[in-house]
Parts: structure tokens; sequence; C-alpha cells
């Protein structure tokens, strides 16, 4: 019932707004809404965006996609259905069961609409993600640059400025505070580089490397564990490493990490375990939805313990 009356306020809402509803959807008309989208959600009491990822396809003449609604890993889509220009999408919240309903309409070339979430009314607009080369074009070393100088946290912000930082230089080792602690990224912001990171995770914890701010590659207390999109060294939600190359939790790792467009290679503990992989768009926790611009290195800090002494960035241009 309220999935009704949302569906009937987002109608009175596009009339509203002197939106044109198409009558009848041809097959092309709806093939305009297939492809990837990267997608900015407002109007949380947090005051914060969430930045999400859908994706929409056709197969057998039925609409199919992936979603990923601003955190955790993308997931399939159980529901999707475009009828008289209207998309429509939900999927059950994983706590309580109750439908997230999520409409939107083409308006020129962006995809716009609003969400019922958790009870919240979020308004968002999306825009096709970006059309990235078929072959990542080749790109020469520049000048390193160490993002953590090794005696503070000078060059990094708090991706939640409400909240402190909750991370602190000993010894010359940059390490949070646990689960109360900020995700932090760096001021400067790249395109293409390869990044040398050395960490030490806390057994049963959890952190990241978010490349751009956007593509997170995982961090985990995962020694010995089957593999999987949420295991170390994962692009996260989507690339699963090709073996486990992680020590036990406790002692430093080290990660090498190159992107080059959207080709990600990562070697773990000398291992290659990602070899140009494919990105296919945001991954949950993003600092943002623009992938056609630069981004920081994000380092998470608010799913456990996790320590870092090198952070080393080298340009690729």
């Amino acid at each position: 019932m309220r999935s009704r009356a949302f569906a009937a306020l987002f109608m009175l809402a596009i009339i509203a707004l002197g939106w044109v509803v198409i009558a009848s959807a041809s097959p092309a008309d709806e093939d305009a809404f297939l492809g990837r989208w990267d997608i900015t959600a407002t109007g949380s009491p947090s005051g914060l965006p969430r930045n999400c990822w859908l994706e929409l396809r056709r197969e057998d003449g039925v609409f199919r996609g992936r979603f990923n609604p601003g955190g955790g890993a993308v997931f399939h889509l159980p529901q999707v259905s475009i009828e008289h220009g209207l998309l429509k999408f939900q999927y059950p919240q994983w706590k309580t069961g109750d439908p997230q309903v999520w409409l939107g309409m083409l308006k020129g070339a962006r995809l716009v609409g609003t969400a019922n979430v958790d009870g919240e009314t979020l308004s968002w607009s999306g825009v096709r993600g970006p059309v990235w080369p078929a072959t990542p074009p080749r790109r020469k070393p520049g000048t390193p640059v160490d993002l953590f100088n090794g005696k503070d946290v000078s060059g990094w912000l708090c991706q939640d400025p409400r909240r402190p930082m909750g991370w602190f230089v000993k010894d010359g080792i940059l390490m949070n505070e646990g689960r109360g602690a900020n995700n932090i990224y760096t001021q400067q912001k790249f395109n293409d580089f390869k990044l040398e990171v050395e960490f030490n995770v806390d057994p049963q914890s959890n952190s990241g490397v978010y490349l751009r701010g956007r593509y997170e590659i995982q961090i985990l207390d995962g020694y010995g564990r089957p593999l999987d999109i949420h295991s170390q060294g994962a692009l996260y939600g989507f690339i699963v490493p090709a073996v486990n190359a992680d020590k036990p939790a406790g002692q430093w790792q080290t990660f090498e990490i190159t992107l080059i467009a959207n080709r990600v290679t990562v070697i773990l503990n000398g291992t290659k375990i990602i070899d140009n992989g494919e990105i296919p768009g945001i991954t949950g926790g993003a600092l943002d939805a623009n992938e056609k611009g630069p981004g920081p290195i994000l380092l998470q800090g608010d799913h456990g313990r996790v320590q870092f002494r090198k952070v080393r960035l080298t340009p690729l241009i």
C-alpha cells in the first residue's frame, strides 16, 4: 500500500515539475534507460549524499539490473520495470525486509527521480558512466608522492566533517581508533597512478583503500578464508581475487595497485591477484559519483582498527 501511495505522489511531482509522461513507451524508448548510471541521492537527515551505481540491461525481453544504494556491495535487483516512461525498481531492506522503492524518469541526458529508503524520501539524479577506452592507454611514471609523511595527518580530510577524525600517528605509523574513526582522504586528487601501501589489519577487522575516492580495494582479516567479492584485495563487490595471498592479521602486508582509466591491477604481498580488471562503476561508500574526474585516495577507518606506514603514489602521465 505504501508503495502505491509513493508512486502516486511521484507522478503528481512529475506533473508539478512539468515533465512529460510518455503515454506508451516503445522498446526504443525503453532502451534509452539501459546502461550504467552514476547516481547522487540527497535528502538524508545526515545531509551527506548517497553515491550510488545502477546498471540496467534487457535479457530475453526482460529488464535486469544491478544496484549499489551507496553502501555495501552491488547486488542484483529482484524487480525492475519500465512502463509509460517510468522506471521502477525495488529491493528489500536487509534488516526489516521493507521494500526500498526507487522511481525515475529520463530528463534530457539525466535520469532523475525519488526514492523511499528506510522511511526517508530522497531525491536523486543520475548521469551515464564514462565511455572508457577498450584498451588502457600507455602511461609513463611521474614523480612519486608520499601521501603519508610519517609525522602527522596533514594533507588528509574527513569524509564526514561532523565527526572527529579519529586517526593519529605514533612511531611513524598512521593508525585509527577503531570503529568510531572517520574515513579520511587526501586533499590531492589524481587520475591514473601506481599506489604502494603498507598496512596492518587487526584480527576480525576491516578497512579499504579507495582509488580516486570511488573504487574500494578491500582490506580484511581474511587469511585462509574462501575467496569472494568481499575478500582482501577484491574490488569490493565486483572482482574476486584470483588467489588468497593474505598474511595473518597483525602482520605487515603490501599492496601495489595500478589504476589506468577503469582498469585495475592489484598485487598483494608480491602476488598478482587482479590483472587488468575492468571496473564497472563506483563501489559502496564512494566520496562522489563523478567518475569522469580525478579523485583522492581514501582510507576507510570506521570498520575497525588498521595501521598504515606507507602510502606512496606515483602518477602515471
